[in-house]
């Protein structure tokens, strides 16, 4: 795992003294949540005080903190340029950065379009629209599966067969049509 520990090292090390957004490989966060996973695994594995036990508690620490530094840089160089109308290149966001950052662009737009309203004496027009790919699907876990990145940036997981949880919509239609998970319908 130490490949591991040093592409996500390298990849917070660009984001912090890089200016712009930097690229990411393709299913890196997918591949830092297995990797999360497993230290957690290895740190229940070992005993508290061992040698081993404090390497791999260190070793995950280290990692989930670097992870989130990493997406909170990630996510203030996405507003910010936004704010600041500069160019993001897009082919440097992962897939769920793209979602946030369509969905941040129509925010920013409607409270551009309220402002323009209120500077021409109108009231503005608050139009309730729920936000694309939101909201939260009951599914059941047919195999076993390691913690999960959701599209909300938040880690789910990991699973075993049978369990029946909410996860985000967009993960849970995926996972469904990889036949990992089944959808359970909840009656209104």
């Amino acid at each position: 795992m130490t490949g591991i520990y040093e592409q996500l090292l390298d990849a917070w090390r660009k984001e912090r003294h890089g200016a712009d957004i930097q690229p990411l490989p393709e299913g890196f966060f997918a591949e830092m949540t297995s990797y999360v996973s497993k230290l957690r695994e290895q740190t229940r594995m070992h005993e508290k005080g061992s040698l081993r036990g404090r390497i791999a508690r260190q070793e995950r620490e280290n990692a989930e903190r670097m992870l989130r530094e990493l997406s909170s840089l990630r996510l203030r160089k996405i507003v910010v340029a936004e704010l600041d109308g500069a160019a993001i290149i897009r082919s440097a966001l992962t897939r769920e950065e793209k979602t946030l950052h369509t969905d941040l662009k129509r925010l920013l737009s409607d409270h551009e379009d309220r402002v323009k309203s209120i500077l021409v004496g109108r009231v503005p027009q608050v139009k309730a629209r729920p936000l694309p790919g939101k909201g939260l699907k009951v599914v059941r876990f047919l195999q076993a599966v390691p913690a999960i990145m959701g599209i909300d940036m938040k880690t789910y997981g990991p699973f075993k067969p049978e369990d029946v949880v909410s996860i985000p919509a967009e993960n849970a239609e995926n996972l469904i049509r990889r036949g990992i998970a089944k959808e359970v319908e909840i009656p209104e």
